[in-house]
């Protein structure tokens, strides 16, 4: 994943078992485990110590969360099959 990332308030506070992101004003939730098991990634820098400095606080990433749906499958499941509306160059 690409593209320009910052960090923004999230509605709830922090927990360490989990990870939030903003995408595209999506808020996402997802198993801390999950991102930890793809350390290469960019997702995993994002919210690694060195990137980010408060936990409570979602990363936002500035691309669409209908996609970003699709990039937590794929994360998950190691495969994913995309609806035919979602171009596979947009990957």
């Amino acid at each position: 994943i690409t593209g320009r990332a910052t960090k923004t308030m999230a509605n709830q506070p922090g927990d360490p078992q989990t990870v939030q992101f903003d995408v595209g004003g999506r808020l996402f939730k997802t198993a801390r485990s999950l991102i930890d098991q793809h350390e290469g990634t960019m997702l995993a820098r994002l919210v690694s110590d060195t990137w980010q400095e408060d936990p409570t606080k979602a990363v936002f990433i500035d691309r669409s969360g209908d996609i970003f749906a699709h990039v937590l499958d794929y994360l998950r499941y190691g495969s994913v099959t995309l609806p035919d509306v979602v171009p596979r160059d947009t990957f």
